[in-house]
């Protein structure tokens, strides 16, 4: 999630750690500014965009290199500040880690939990990268210790606060879950057959739920809100364009299938070939468009993936979402939303 939370996040774990008995006000620092180091990758260059996007959350999300750097962690700060014994800096430097991925994971992004081993990043998606209704909580909280450390109804509030991200996290994966069964028999219904099907929540919350479902020739995009008065899912459909892939050695598109677990479609704009993430956004405006291959006199040639720049009306795009939320009989969204593409 953004570097907020994560933040918000590793303070409340380290107050369950260590605050609840010694300073809490250090605790919290502590744990937000450990569970922030993860995402200080996105600092490192790369040598394209598409490169960029696959190596974050990669080596420095992984749960086995942050369980192999976690007690060198604590014993340095152990040299420092013997406010905690060293087993208690420990566990408080490994969980602020591993909660960060293990949140991050619940994205739909992609997150490398078992980096150096390849499989494909776990896109939970049963939360949006940013959720206010998740973050909010955990800020109150926060900020009742660090106004108030000595007062029990601070504590309180922290506690709370604590426990309702969790059972917010767990309400997710419950309607995601139920979305995924009533997707698959919507499918069914309307004579789909698919390979693979993603559930994912809509920017924002987890009332609005965006439905992918593939094929090797198609993709069919779905919507479903909680609010919603039929449980069908009604899918349109969309060509994959597969066949745009012409060259039997295209790095570029492997990376993108390995990190998308296949949840990708290709299309023809002018003389460049794009390959966008169906993951992240809605059609026919997705987050991530790269730039694969080049078209000229009859020939294609790969170039460098980069991504394709688009300029987003991120307003009138949530409340688009907003009114789907609450209504069905919304239209569909609206084309003259999108951003306009530059290469």
């Amino acid at each position: 999630m953004d570097t907020v939370t994560q933040a918000l996040l590793g303070g409340a774990v380290a107050y369950v750690v260590a605050g609840r008995k010694h300073s809490a006000r250090k605790a919290i620092a502590w744990g937000a500014a450990i569970a922030v180091l993860p995402d200080l990758d996105i600092f490192i260059p790369y040598e394209n965009d598409l490169a960029a996007t696959t190596h974050h959350r990669s080596w420095s999300h992984s749960w086995l290199i942050q369980t192999l750097i976690a007690p060198f962690i604590a014993g340095l700060i152990h040299r420092f500040d013997k406010t905690f014994t060293k087993s208690t800096w420990f566990l408080l430097v490994w969980l602020a880690l591993i909660t960060h991925s293990a949140l991050d994971a619940l994205t739909i992004y992609g997150t490398q939990l078992f980096w150096p081993l390849m499989p494909p990043p776990i896109s939970g998606g049963s939360v949006f990268i940013i959720d206010p209704s998740y973050s909010i909580p955990l800020l109150i909280g926060t900020l009742a210790i660090v106004a108030k450390p000595n007062v029990i109804i601070s504590h309180n509030i922290m506690k709370f606060s604590f426990v309702f991200s969790c059972i917010y996290l767990i309400w997710g994966l419950l309607m995601q879950a139920w979305v995924f069964n009533q997707s698959k028999t919507s499918l069914k219904e309307q004579g789909i057959t698919a390979d693979k099907i993603l559930v994912s929540a809509t920017p924002l919350n987890t009332l609005l739920w965006r439905i992918v479902a593939i094929d090797n020739k198609y993709y069919y995009q779905g919507l479903y809100s909680v609010f919603d008065q039929s449980d069908a899912v009604l899918f349109s459909k969309y060509e994959r364009n597969l066949n745009l892939v012409v060259l039997d050695d295209m790095p570029a598109l492997a990376r993108l299938n390995w990190f998308t677990s296949g949840f990708y479609a290709l299309e023809q704009q002018h003389e460049l070939i794009v390959a966008k993430d169906l993951r992240m956004g809605i059609e026919p405006n997705y987050f991530f468009k790269f730039k694969i291959a080049s078209i000229s006199t009859g020939q294609t040639r790969t170039i460098t993936p980069n991504q394709l720049r688009q300029q987003r009306r991120i307003k009138e795009n949530l409340a688009w979402t907003w009114q789907r939320i609450w209504s069905s009989d919304v239209k569909s969204y609206n084309p003259k939303m999108l951003s306009t593409e530059t290469n």
